[in-house]
């Protein structure tokens, strides 16, 4: 929910809270204060009416329309009665509520019963004018305050929106910051300064940890290419068998150090975004090309591999870091099956899987995409596989999960 509609919403839902209290609860505030005057006023008229009776008979008292009824009564308990009924009126044809007083005086040692009876049809007309007036009012306030919030987050809210929007096009690895717009606003201001200041500081590791990952592919690659040189040559040289096999050791560790060097800086580089380029990718191409690649070590293992449905499922990103995903996964399917086991292949729905006969139990799902986390006891493996495998997923929001269902591990990839 945006800003101004959540501030907007709030103070909708309090005015119209308050137009439900306070709308009722005027119109009867209004209606009780007018019946009190209404009932006030026939006070008074009985009073009069009491000082003609003092002077002459109640013939003398002159009404309209039977609003007053002067009888003489038995009853000698002196008291004054209101209430409302509604009373037809033949002229209107309808039935219209009326205010009545009911009252015993004693005139010149004589009781009277006086009835006197006022419409309260203008009264209600009044109320229910007022009324309505007030629910206009308040609707022209909840569309004010509409129209005036919605000007308001066009103009306050310009220079934020602008911010959002140069944040969200905003890639550390082209070296450009973006400037943000001025703002009268000091809140807006002090926030754009302290993103002027964090993109920068940034910018500025981004492209030092940049240079240290290219000065460390160069600087650790060569030293480690001209050992292998060296016991290449050392090993063409007589040497006894001891000897041969400590240099096939060394041999064998610095190759794995070389992978190792090699596998951390790929890490390094997915994780600072450092593939920008993108291409249509076939999956299916990527995949058949891939299995004819560990063809030999099909052959080699006995493996039998099955091929389910291979669906067309094209994605864009960056073609080598898609050839390494399914190559690692590849590869991690190969190195956790047995001679003679399975291998199945599918791609349905834009979601690849990869399934492999276990040997052993479930591997630990929460462990295995972790850096350095080796489920094998291949002397080959970094343990760094299913991290990039991981990484790689990560930087496109690609789905990767773990299953171990009927004796089998399941790693499935969902591209959408």
């Amino acid at each position: 929910m945006k800003l101004i509609r959540y501030i907007s919403t709030r103070y909708s839902l309090y005015t119209i809270l308050l137009t439900v209290l306070s709308v009722p609860l005027f119109y009867f505030l209004v209606q009780r204060i007018m019946m009190h005057n209404l009932d006030e006023s026939m006070g008074y008229q009985k009073n009069w009416i009491r000082k003609k009776l003092e002077a002459g008979p109640p013939e003398n008292v002159t009404s309209y329309n039977n609003s007053v009824v002067i009888t003489p009564t038995q009853d000698k308990m002196i008291r004054d009665s209101f209430y409302s009924k509604d009373i037809f009126i033949p002229d209107d044809d309808e039935m219209v509520k009326h205010r009545i007083l009911e009252s015993v005086v004693r005139v010149n040692g004589t009781y009277y019963s006086i009835q006197i009876q006022k419409s309260m049809l203008e009264d209600t007309d009044l109320v229910q004018s007022i009324s309505l007036l007030q629910v206009v009012f308040i609707l022209l306030l909840l569309g004010g305050l509409f129209l005036i919030n919605r000007n308001l987050s066009r103009k306050i809210l310009k220079p934020f929106q602008d911010t959002l929007g140069k944040l969200a096009d905003y890639r550390v690895d082209r070296y450009t910051t973006p400037r943000f717009e001025q703002t009268a606003i000091e809140e807006f201001e002090k926030l754009n300064r302290s993103l002027d200041a964090l993109l920068l500081r940034n910018a500025n590791l981004y492209k030092a940890q940049k240079e240290f990952t290219e000065n460390a592919a160069h600087e650790t690659q060569t030293p480690l290419a001209i050992i292998q040189s060296k016991l290449d040559l050392l090993l063409q040289t007589p040497v006894n068998g001891e000897q041969a096999g400590l240099i096939e050791e060394l041999t064998l560790s610095v190759r794995k150090l070389q992978k190792l060097n090699r596998t951390l800086l790929l890490l390094t580089k997915i994780e600072n975004n450092q593939f920008p380029e993108t291409e249509s990718i076939d999956v299916k191409t990527v995949v058949m090309h891939t299995a004819n690649q560990f063809a030999d070590i099909i052959a080699e293992k006995q493996i039998q591999l099955e091929t389910g449905p291979l669906e067309i499922c094209r994605i864009e990103a960056n073609g080598p870091l898609i050839d390494i995903l399914i190559s690692n996964l590849f590869s991690n399917a190969f190195r956790h099956t047995g001679t003679a086991g399975a291998i199945r292949l599918s791609l349905l729905q834009h979601t690849f899987t990869i399934s492999n006969t276990a040997s052993g139990s479930a591997l630990n799902a929460e462990q295995i995409f972790r850096r350095f986390q080796k489920q094998s006891t291949d002397s080959r493996s970094v343990g760094l596989g299913l991290e990039i495998c991981k990484q790689i997923c990560e930087l496109y929001g690609y789905r990767l999960q773990y299953q171990f269902l009927e004796q089998r591990h399941y790693f499935s990839v969902s591209f959408s």
